[in-house]
């Protein structure tokens, strides 16, 4: 049973800068042959579905609202194949911003990064992915450092 649905028009438009930009610091099975996104990255918002469907123990998740708007750029880094899921489940939990988290966020998008990058490196993917994004949500991403772009950040790797 697949948990994955259609990627949105909308979000791939949005999303292909960022997969483009990314692709250097994202896992080898992250793209199809012809460079777009696997079908099962995208998945409905929901913890259940999150961790059923989704493998990545470090990734950058992006949640998009019902209208295709990006509301929220994250990254978690855990030596988890529930990691995504399981960080969905803090976000929805938050004493303040959980119920509108669970109510508003309808897509989430799962870009799993290489599992040979250090935590930084997942961070920095998060940083470029909401500078590229925008989100409406969440302020707190991390710091990019322009002369580092992810072709730099992945060849620093095992370094």
């Amino acid at each position: 049973m697949s948990f994955a649905i259609p990627l949105p028009r909308q979000i791939h438009r949005r999303l292909d800068p960022v997969v483009r930009t990314l692709a250097p610091l994202l896992d080898a099975g992250t793209l199809t042959a012809n460079g777009e996104l696997r079908a099962d990255l995208t998945c409905r918002a929901t913890v259940d579905t999150a961790r059923r469907g989704i493998t990545a123990a470090s990734a950058v998740y992006i949640a998009w609202d019902a209208r295709c708007s990006c509301r929220y750029v994250g990254s978690v880094c855990r030596q988890s194949p529930t990691a995504v899921g399981d960080r969905l489940a803090e976000h929805h939990q938050h004493r303040t911003e959980g119920p509108a988290r669970r109510a508003g966020w309808a897509v989430l998008t799962v870009l799993p990064v290489r599992a040979d990058a250090p935590p930084r490196i997942v961070q920095a993917a998060e940083g470029w992915a909401a500078r590229l994004l925008g989100p409406l949500d969440g302020a707190a991403h991390p710091r990019i450092d322009l002369a580092l772009p992810p072709t730099a950040l992945a060849a620093s790797i095992g370094r």
